[in-house]
Order: structure tokens, then C-alpha cells, then sequence
């Protein structure tokens, strides 16, 4: 597995913020967590990236690195909604 680094785009897990898997886009790196942008979520979770301004953090154990660009049909991307 590749190491994550800043602007990478991750695959995210429902966490306590989000009751939905996610695509994020690493903006910082912590010790045990990443600061990341929503950038595509199911439109079930809108209003909690709406709550969230569209940012969360997330444990870096729960993350897995994409290899392609985010968005995918069924998902609003963060900007839209």
C-alpha cells in the first residue's frame, strides 16, 4: 500500500460525523488522523457536510488511497449542494 500524502484522494468510511461512506481529499496530516475536504458523499449525508463545512477528520486506519479521481453517479460532489 502506498503511503497517503497531502492532496491525495481517499475512500472513507461512515464515521460519527458522516453516517455514509465518503471521498475526501487529504488537506493535513496528523499524528493518528488526516484533516480532509469532502469532496463526493451520498446525498443521504448533505446535511451533515453542510454542517461540516464540507471538512472532517478521520483516522488515518480507516482510510484507503484512491487510485482514480473521485465522484461517482448517485454522489453530489461537495460544491453542489
Amino acid at each position: 500500500m502506498k503511503k497517503i500524502k497531502i492532496g491525495d484522494n481517499i475512500h472513507c468510511p461512515a464515521t460519527g460525523n458522516m453516517e455514509w461512506p465518503f471521498t475526501a481529499k487529504v488537506l493535513k496530516r496528523y499524528e493518528n488522523s488526516y484533516l480532509v475536504a469532502i469532496i463526493a458523499f451520498d446525498p443521504r449525508d448533505r446535511w451533515n457536510v453542510q454542517e461540516l463545512v464540507g471538512k472532517t477528520v478521520i483516522a488515518k486506519k480507516a482510510c484507503k488511497r484512491l487510485e482514480y479521481d473521485a465522484g461517482a453517479p448517485k454522489q453530489y460532489l461537495a460544491t453542489g449542494y
